[in-house]
């Protein structure tokens, strides 16, 4: 949880005061001495917070940003511009990828707050796009600051190095400890402070108002060498940017340098080239190591003090007590992939223009070359209850392959040579299956994968356990329904599926007085309160509607077409992937499409620890009901399979478990 407010330094003897709370959580640090920390009276938050760090930014515009620089063709070249910005965004994206796939992506304790990532995701792009505009304007004043004879490059390259080194290293020190002081820490500084954890992008998240004091304060690397020699070339100026990003970036890491060469008193590079955790050292002491990448100002001025990032112990890699199966849902869920960028783990499902079918499409071709190079995509693990570890791993497949029948027997092959592969590597002989891994035309719920396991050679003697989840999902929507004051009918799409089947039971003994109009041919259901119908502009005539079946996105646009009259105003879906219904959303009657089928807790629940609601296309500390169910089973020590048909005389017992947990549905409210 971030918490904003006001740390105050006095450098003349270097005392930290605080002033309502801490500006970040303060990270358990190894040090030599304790600091006394005297407590001032608390003042308003609402008047410690700056305005510029309560204001999310509009981002509809960024692209358009970006690109504006190329308006000013007429006026100067604009290419070097658009390689020097498109290179440093490259080059952001790919620290940000190496750092999760070799740090972080295993690491179930450093789970960054979604928002975070979302203050960060407005903002992290910000100064790039404000050095392009810069460098168009300093192009057209001064050419010859970027075009000169590139004879001269190598020795312009020389002259930015000394000067980096010279002016611009002492100048933001000086610069930072400035922004330290009361005014700019509460105008400027105190937004960068505001991330608890860092990621290396981190490095580029500042207030609006300070990307201008760094353009001053880096400036002089290629301003100075041009203003005595004029000579100086935009290819300097954007390796200059860009090697400038990476280094500040890897100062934001969690990489954890201990060898002598890095931290000895007698070693050079301990002055002139700091390692991550010195600059850790100053997002967890605020008044120390203020330098930029060389520490040597802090240690000739006294203000370096040694930091070290505790060491955490984390489970063997190979332990993995449970895998759920997960699969892409589509092109929306590829760009919640942190290896695309972190920053997109709980983004909901995208849509383009394009027709969701054209969509699928794409992402099959896409799919069809990724499977040449892999077998599986593995997300992070995690930990349940402290003493499990599990893990969701995708197959290699798309949308498209579980549309078309001629691939099933592949596709269900392929679930079993994925368990195959886990037990052999990590031991694991528990797999939940998602949502249209088990679907009852591939499998019949996951019951021809488990006939499968007990036919294989190797897995047959091994206990493999193979469970759908589906129990779980069926207790949760029942109870969504069930908290639907003064409900007298429901209009239903997909209540003939197997978790539909378990909500109908249920709900015609608990719900005697229901009617349950249901959108399909067949007739599954003979009741009294059961109607069907094949026309799905019946819709209109429902205030609540159920969903828990994926149509495409023209049924829709022709069900709710018209000017008519309109009842509907919930549409509660549970499938997976959660589209947008844009025909229904877009009516005059404000109709709320809310997504449900999905469980809730609070960001302090211990029983799950570490990245298990990622890349899902819902919010933070929320999962599936079917992923917690399979985990559920885990936890109770379950030695049967759980496949086929939901039993709905176990949805009371798993529902209250789960409550146990602390872990509920969405709270909706219900008021038009």
């Amino acid at each position: 949880e971030e918490r904003t407010s006001l740390l105050l330094i006095d450098f003349r003897t270097v005392e930290i005061y605080l002033v309502s709370g801490t500006m970040c959580q303060r990270p358990q640090i190894k040090e030599a001495d304790k600091v006394t920390i005297p407590v001032v009276p608390t003042v308003d938050n609402k008047k410690a917070l700056a305005p510029t760090h309560s204001r999310e930014r509009n981002t509809s515009y960024d692209l358009f940003i970006f690109m504006a620089p190329a308006l000013m063709w007429w006026a100067t070249p604009v290419i070097p511009i658009f390689v020097t910005g498109i290179a440093r965004v490259i080059c952001t994206h790919l620290m940000l990828t190496l750092h999760y796939i070799f740090v972080d992506k295993d690491n179930y304790y450093n789970k960054l707050s979604q928002k975070q990532l979302k203050r960060e995701k407005d903002d992290y792009l910000v100064g790039t796009m404000l050095h392009m505009w810069a460098q168009v304007g300093l192009q057209i004043m001064f050419p010859s600051m970027f075009f000169c004879d590139p004879s001269h490059i190598k020795t312009a390259a020389m002259h930015a190095f000394i000067c980096h080194v010279a002016i611009v290293e002492p100048l933001y020190y000086t610069v930072h400890r400035w922004l330290h002081l009361i005014p700019q820490m509460k105008k400027m500084h105190g937004f960068h402070h505001l991330s608890i954890n860092t990621l290396p992008s981190t490095s580029l998240v500042q207030n609006f108002h300070e990307h201008f004091v760094y353009i001053a304060t880096f400036g002089p690397a290629f301003f100075v060498p041009w203003l005595f020699t004029f000579k100086m070339h935009w290819t300097i100026v954007a390796a200059y940017l860009v090697l400038f990003d990476a280094i500040n970036a890897w100062g934001h890491t969690n990489v954890r340098l201990r060898h002598p060469i890095w931290n000895h008193k007698y070693s050079p590079l301990r002055y002139l080239f700091y390692t991550p955790e010195f600059h850790l050292g100053h997002h967890a002491y605020f008044s120390a190591n203020y330098g930029l990448f060389m520490p040597i100002w802090d240690h000739l001025l006294g203000t370096y003090r040694e930091y070290k990032k505790p060491d955490i112990k984390l489970a063997p890699k190979n332990k993995q007590d449970f895998v759920f199966i997960g699969h892409n849902g589509g092109f929306g869920h590829f760009l919640t992939c942190p290896e695309f960028s972190v920053y997109n783990v709980y983004d909901k499902y995208r849509r383009t223009f394009l027709p969701l079918e054209a969509e699928f499409l794409i992402v099959h071709f896409f799919v069809s070359i990724a499977r040449l190079f892999m077998k599986c995509y593995k997300c992070s693990r995690f930990l349940v209850n402290n003493e499990k570890v599990a893990r969701i791993i995708c197959t290699v497949r798309s949308p498209w392959d579980f549309g078309s029948p001629k691939s099933y027997n592949a596709m269900n092959k392929e679930i079993v040579e994925l368990m195959k592969d886990q037990h052999k590597t990590c031991g694991t002989r528990l797999f939940g299956l998602g949502n249209l891994n088990k679907m009852k035309q591939l499998n019949d719920g996951g019951s021809v994968v488990a006939e499968l396991v007990a036919k294989d050679e190797y897995l047959k003697d091994k206990n493999i356990r193979v469970w759908t989840g589906d129990t779980m999902t069926s207790a949760s929507v029942y109870n969504q329904v069930l908290d639907i004051p003064n409900l007298t009918e429901i209009f239903y799409i997909g209540a003939t599926g197997k978790i539909g089947a378990a909500v109908i039971s249920k709900l015609l003994k608990s719900r005697p007085d229901l009617k349950i109009k249901i959108f399909s041919r067949h007739h599954a259901f003979k009741h009294s309160n059961i109607s069907y119908t094949d026309d799905l502009s019946d819709i209109k005539k429902y205030k609540v509607v159920l969903v828990g079946k994926i149509l495409s996105p023209r049924y829709y646009d022709k069900a709710f077409a018209g000017s008519g009259s309109c009842e509907t105003r919930f549409i509660l879906d549970y499938t997976v992937p959660f589209i947008p219904i844009a025909a229904a959303t877009k009516r005059q009657e404000n109709i709320k499409h809310i997504q449900i089928g999905v469980l809730q807790t609070h960001a302090n629940n211990s029983f799950l620890r570490g990245p298990f609601d990622v890349c899902m296309a819902h919010d933070q500390n929320c999962i599936y009901p079917c992923h917690f169910g399979c985990l559920m089973n885990m936890m109770e020590g379950r030695e049967t399979n759980e496949t086929g048909a939901v039993n709905p005389n176990d949805m009371d017992r798993l529902w209250n478990k789960a409550i146990s947990h602390g872990f509920h549905n969405k709270i909706i409210n219900y008021t038009c």
